[in-house]
């Protein structure tokens, strides 16, 4: 009996314990085409000797999978869901242990997500996304001006049997809006906020709370100089793209033979006129 007690006791303090101290998801850098940056920190407690270890031995690893299995903590993966999300550049980097109490054996650590967040296009030309991907539905509904919809979907969170996000006291969504965006409904409204809408806020926040039919609408209205090179713009990568293509040299040829043709005839006129 004391050996089998020995042994329980023994697995007991090689077992690795991990408890979430804090998840921060914040969204930034929001596009025309609904893109955005996502950076995330995932803040645990580390309990035991063989926790640290099994921490330091991660420190070189950049595979969120090794950290999800060898913590077996749910929050710790991406809070997007990539079904939904194109993610991109993704970057794991596990951050040293700190606030380090030997007598307890306690310490913190900290994983840290960036990555670009898109939505799934229908091909490279046109840039079209399909229905239902990335963060946001963009529409330009008028002139100059692009109307973005969260989507939930692409929100990876704990949800309830209804599919309502929920955000734990310590798990924290963060949105930082475009500075010349004007909000036009959000649903439900952070906690302690008294937002009259519409209206311009640098950034939105959520936490402990069941985010109940979640809704975000904004609108970004673009300046006439940016629409005059965006217009341009446009034409030049049409350009590009046509001389790059599998006929892009005949096109090329054709061009050439057209400015030849037209300097040759003017030449010749030229000269018929002398």
């Amino acid at each position: 009996m004391k050996g089998l007690l020995f042994l329980i006791l023994l697995a007991a303090t090689l077992h690795a314990e991990f408890l979430i101290e804090r998840v921060d998801v914040t969204i930034s850098d929001i596009a025309d085409d609904g893109s955005a940056k996502v950076h995330e920190s995932i803040k645990f407690v580390m309990y035991g000797d063989y926790a640290n270890s099994v921490y330091d031995s991660g420190i070189p690893q950049n595979e969120l999978s090794f950290w999800s299995v060898s913590t077996g903590l749910k929050d710790v993966k991406l809070h997007l869901s990539p079904s939904t999300v194109d993610i991109r550049d993704l970057r794991v980097r596990p951050q040293p242990r700190t606030k380090c109490n030997p007598i307890q054996g306690i310490c913190h650590g900290e994983i840290i997500l960036d990555y670009s967040a898109y939505p799934t296009f229908k091909d490279n030309d046109t840039l079209d996304p399909e229905p239902g991907t990335g963060i946001f539905t963009v529409e330009k509904y008028k002139p100059r001006t692009r109307r973005y919809t969260i989507n939930p979907a692409a929100l990876a969170f704990t949800t309830t049997t209804d599919g309502n996000i929920i955000l734990d006291k310590d798990v924290h969504l963060v949105l930082e809006m475009p500075s010349d965006s004007v909000t036009l409904d959000i649903n439900p409204q952070p906690a302690d906020s008294n937002i009259h809408l519409p209206t311009g806020v640098d950034s939105l926040s959520w936490t402990d709370m069941v985010l109940v039919k979640f809704s975000l609408i904004f609108e970004v209205e673009d300046s006439i100089d940016k629409e005059v090179s965006d217009f341009f713009g446009g034409i030049f990568r049409g350009v590009s793209r046509a001389f790059s293509g599998p006929h892009g040299y005949a096109l090329m040829a054709l061009v050439v033979a057209l400015i030849g043709s037209f300097a040759y005839i003017t030449v010749a006129k030229r000269r018929g006129e002398e």
